[in-house]
Formats: C-alpha cells, structure tokens, sequence
C-alpha cells in the first residue's frame, strides 16, 4: 500500500475518534442539568404565619439573621428554643393556655401566666412583665424576657430598641446553678428566715413589687454604715426608736406565707424594685410628715411609699 492511502486512513481513524470523544462530551453535559437537579435540596412552602401582636425584633447570632423576638412593655422577649439550638441542646417544651415547661439535662425551667416569677434549677426569677406566646405556624412559641434569657443560659444580649435589633456574639453556655434548698445551702438561715417574716408582716397584702421593695429596705440598711449590719439586728434595732413596727408588736413572728418566702427570695437573688431606699410608711396607717420633710420620696407600690 502506498504511503497515500496510509495517511487517508490515519485521518479517517483521528476524525473518529474526535467525533466520539465530542459526543461523549455531549452527553455528560447533557446530564449535567439532571444531575444538578437532583442534588438541589426541596424546599417546601412557607406555612402561613398570623401577623405578630408586638413589635418584631430581628435576632442575630454571631452575626447571623438567626430568628425573631419581640419587643413589649420595654422589654425584649427570646425565644429559649432558639438559645438552645444555637447550643445543639434539644429542649422539652409543654405549654398550655397558662403555663409552660422547658426541660433538658442540666435544666428546669416553669412559669405561669399573671406569676410574677418563673422558676429556674429551684430558683427565682422575677418577671413583673410575664412572657409571650405567639404562633409561628401551626406551632405555639414561648418567648421569654431577656433577663431570664441571660440569667438561665449565661449569656450576654446586645439589644439597640432604636434598630428593633438584638445580638449574641460568641455566647458560652453557663445553665444557672440551683438545686433543691439552694437559699438555705447558700445564705445564712436567718437572713430567710427573718426577711421572709418581716416582708410578711409588713406587706402581706401588697403587689410582689412591694414585698421585694420591703426587702431591698432592710439589704439597703445592711449594707448601710448608719445601720446594723445583720438582718436580724437591722429589723430588731431600737437604737433611736423602733424601726419596724412588727418589730416591737411580735407580728414579724408570724409565719410567712408562699410569696413573701418567695419576694425574699428574689432580693437575695439581688432583684431590686425601690433602688437605694432605707424607709418606707403607708401614709394611711402612719404619719408621713417626718418623712415628707426630712427625705426624698421615690416611688409609692402598692400602699407604701418609699424614700430614701
């Protein structure tokens, strides 16, 4: 065979098997779009969300648009659901028309709706402004206020009212330390025993608010130099006269009832709802000349006014 025909034939088979390397080249491409269409995530339709009776809020983690809150009453509200699945834990959560319930290992969180308190790992919380509950879809969704947020979980939220924005950066998870008999095991007895019974005495008949102001009255002259420095010594003092009238009558003796155990509590978890007064008078009961003259009012609860 000539050289000619030789090279014909080389072309022939080069042109072959470039047409069956374009064809397979084709095809893969071709598959290309099925393929990507199948690896494609489903994305199922929005649920249909009822507009929120508050105020959104957009909340961020670690700089991320990571979910909603609410802002009502001057106070932001979280979702703990939220909290926690940015710390992977996986909650228990019951609620019904009243109440609700969160659990998992390391913590128990309760709270009613018009309680004044929620109840954390067997400690007190106060939470004058309650909680929401707002459907996100089909689902119910508990929001707490900030403050219980950061006191159970340990964290720290920025919130700007101004920009309806709130942010956690680089939160570290720290579940609030409780545990049954948790105020007796870590204060001295007599500081309950005793501000129990004079809150009790004093304010039985008072919003929570009062009782926790009664309270914060007798921690402001403890920690005061014109005072004793004892609970005890603070409600029994007579140096100048009878500081507390249940005091001198025996009525501090009496045994307290469930919410002024639990008010005395609060002011030992350092909750504060009078600031820096050391009296306080029911102007219906009393004369409030002395105190109208000689002090600054500020704030009346419930039937007490309070000075400093």
């Amino acid at each position: 065979m000539s050289s000619r025909p030789k090279k014909l034939l080389v072309l022939l088979l080069l042109s072959l098997l470039f047409c069956l390397a374009a064809c397979g080249t084709a095809e893969q491409s071709a598959e290309s779009p099925a393929q990507a269409e199948q690896s494609a995530p489903a994305i199922a339709p929005p649920e249909k969300r009822e507009p929120a009776a508050h105020p959104e809020v957009k909340v961020y983690f670690d700089g991320l648009l990571s979910d909603r809150g609410y802002y009502e009453n001057n106070t932001l509200y979280l979702a703990p659901e939220a909290i926690c699945k940015y710390f992977s834990l996986e909650p228990v959560t019951a609620s019904d028309s009243s109440s609700f319930e969160i659990s998992f290992p390391g913590l128990s969180l309760t709270g009613a709706k018009e309680q004044e308190y929620m109840i954390a790992n067997d400690r007190y919380l106060y939470t004058p402004t309650y909680y929401i509950e707002e459907k996100d879809g089909s689902q119910s969704r508990i929001y707490l206020p900030q403050d219980v947020i950061e006191r159970v979980f340990g964290v720290k939220i920025e919130f700007s009212p101004d920009e309806m924005k709130a942010e956690l950066n680089y939160g570290v998870l720290s579940l609030i330390k409780g545990g049954e008999n948790y105020y007796i095991s870590n204060f001295p007895n007599e500081e309950l025993y005793w501000l129990s019974r004079i809150i009790y005495a004093e304010a039985k008949d008072q919003p929570m608010e009062g009782l926790i102001g009664v309270g914060n009255v007798v921690y402001n002259r403890v920690k005061s130099d014109e005072f004793p420095h004892t609970v005890f010594d603070v409600i029994f003092d007579k140096r100048v006269r009878v500081q507390f009238d249940p005091a001198a009558t025996g009525g501090v003796k009496g045994e307290p009832d469930e919410r002024s155990v639990i008010a005395a509590c609060l002011c030992m978890e350092g909750y504060n709802t009078v600031g820096d007064c050391m009296y306080f008078v029911n102007p219906d009961r009393g004369d409030s000349s002395w105190f109208d003259k000689d002090l600054e009012f500020v704030i009346s609860l419930g039937d007490h006014d309070f000075y400093r």
